[in-house]
């Protein structure tokens, strides 16, 4: 008999809960599109690239700059399991937000294995704490910072919430005003049991600490939860069960279930203003 290693599933199983390629076999492909759209993009709208958030060669953005100084500022944390894709994969998430008058930052970040999850996590948070100190220099408004955030992706977003900014930055704590987590995961355990982990490395007490939903923060913060029927089982679990639990702790949290979607589906259409998504985070960040 195979032995069940978490909830229902056997290792086996559990591995292919964690494996996009089960339901989603192309991809690649589907990354290649991104890029080629995400190219054309930068030569259609203003792009001022490369600038550095920290001092690694890996800490560096993309900035899309609104038209108008003083706009609040979307900040992008890309997925691709920790391991992959980058900040010039995805430029295609700014045109709907800066066509709404919003600054957008798309981040690079070091990737698994080279650095661990934690200072994956680190350097997002230090992109956002780049974001609040240099609001005046390139024009957005600090006190309007917004985090959205898509597979491993949503995984750093559901980071940022919970982050001590007041504590360890000196930050306020209300720095991120509305999120959006999307198809990502909250509860790393299962990550860690899974084949993951061959790259991960996390133990017990790092998965802990890199599991958002242990950490639901006092104060509420506007959240969209987005995920799609056509994705795997684990990832329409744990996205339903973070919105739950910042919804059980008072909080305000919309979820969206995109039908027939899987998961790189939900992670362009998430920014497409004909679907729901997109403009229920614009509302969220209008509102703050």
């Amino acid at each position: 008999m195979n032995e069940i290693v978490w909830g229902n599933y056997t290792q086996e199983e559990l591995d292919r809960q964690y494996d996009q390629a089960t339901l989603v076999p192309n991809s690649s492909e589907l990354m290649q599109i991104n890029a080629a759209d995400s190219a054309r993009i930068r030569t259609e709208i203003e792009c001022i690239q490369g600038v550095s958030y920290g001092p690694t060669v890996m800490e560096r953005l993309d900035i899309f700059p609104a038209a108008e100084k003083g706009a609040p500022v979307v900040i992008y944390h890309h997925g691709g399991a920790w391991t992959r894709s980058d900040k010039d994969q995805c430029s295609y998430i700014a045109p709907s937000f800066v066509a709404e008058g919003i600054n957008v930052l798309v981040l690079d970040f070091a990737l698994a294995p080279t650095v661990s999850l934690d200072e994956i996590v680190r350097q997002n948070r230090a992109a956002i704490a780049w974001a609040w100190h240099n609001a005046d220099e390139y024009g957005w408004d600090r006190n309007r910072i917004h985090c959205l955030g898509h597979s491993s992706g949503g995984h750093i977003c559901g980071m940022m919430l919970v982050t001590d900014w007041e504590g360890v930055y000196g930050l306020p704590s209300d720095i991120i005003k509305s999120a959006a987590a999307c198809s990502g995961m909250y509860e790393l355990e299962p990550v860690r049991l899974s084949h993951r982990n061959t790259y991960l490395d996390l133990t017990e007490k790092s998965a802990a600490r890199n599991s958002s939903i242990r950490q639901i923060p006092p104060y509420d913060i506007p959240l969209t939860v987005a995920w799609g029927t056509g994705e795997l089982d684990e990832f329409q679990r744990q996205n339903r069960e973070f919105a739950e639990a910042w919804a059980a702790a008072g909080h305000t949290v919309e979820t969206f279930i995109l039908e027939g979607m899987h998961h790189f589906e939900v992670g362009r259409e998430i920014v497409n203003p004909a679907y729901p998504v997109f403009p229920n985070i614009v509302k969220n960040i209008r509102r703050a």
